[in-house]
């Protein structure tokens, strides 16, 4: 699961070579995403495909109440807006600046060109695209299999690996690592399917016990190995 969740969220930029990435910035245009703007909402048409340049852009859908459920997290190099515009169909969910970014938006057309034109870059964009299915995949299943701590503990993980972005300029101890993305309680419990309240006291727990700890906005976990060990066993 944690080898198919990294490739999920590789850089397809840094995959590309000098050429690939002179012919798809050919095609592509620029945009600047203010925190909490939308990159495009449910419904709207799907003729561009975008890949996040810098900052980070939320994937998110409503439910029949109007709350808010994140899909998922899209961080530099990382494509998304796909599915509906390879099929043809209006967005059936909404992305959003998670903090002010920059992204790339390229025509559908111009993207499947770009693809027939590079093939070693489409068979990269179908192994990630595929990764991602596999990781939503075995999302679901931890839904159903593991409790909700064991759920926040792998989110922790998950989110605390370098490569997905550079460590925060906070001051670590030796070892330490930093949950490099400042996601709200909100967002904690919408990822693992638990309330908000339940994952503040979970987080309260995790700090008396020394597992994580506060650093600004930031989480850091001062020792890793001690979270993988509980994911392993189950918490609860």
């Amino acid at each position: 699961m944690e080898e198919s969740w990294k490739t999920a969220h590789a850089d397809l930029l840094a995959a590309l070579s000098s050429q690939e990435m002179a012919g798809l910035f050919r095609c592509a245009r620029r945009r600047c995403v203010a925190r909490g703007a939308p990159v495009f909402e449910a419904g709207d048409d799907a003729g561009e495909i975008f890949i996040v340049s810098s900052g980070c852009i939320k994937l998110y859908q409503l439910s029949p109440g109007g709350k808010e459920i994140i899909l998922w997290f899209a961080f530099p190099g990382e494509i998304f807006g796909v599915a509906e515009s390879m099929r043809g169909v209006p967005r059936e969910i909404s992305a959003a600046g998670k903090i002010a970014s920059e992204i790339l938006a390229i025509d559908r057309k111009d993207f499947v060109e770009f693809l027939r034109s590079h093939p070693e870059a489409a068979l990269r964009a179908i192994g990630i695209l595929s990764a991602r299915i596999r990781t939503l995949g075995s999302s679901l299943v931890e839904l159903s299999a593991d409790d909700v701590e064991t759920r926040l503990v792998r989110l922790l993980l998950r989110f605390s690996a370098g490569s997905l972005r550079p460590p925060c300029s906070a001051s670590r101890r030796p070892g330490e690592v930093c949950m490099n993305l400042d996601l709200t309680r909100t967002d904690m419990a919408s990822l693992v399917g638990a309330t908000r309240q339940t994952v503040t006291t979970m987080l309260v727990r995790l700090q008396r016990d020394g597992i994580v700890r506060a650093v600004g906005r930031h989480l850091h976990l001062p020792e890793p190995a001690r979270l993988t060990l509980m994911c392993d066993r189950g918490v609860g």
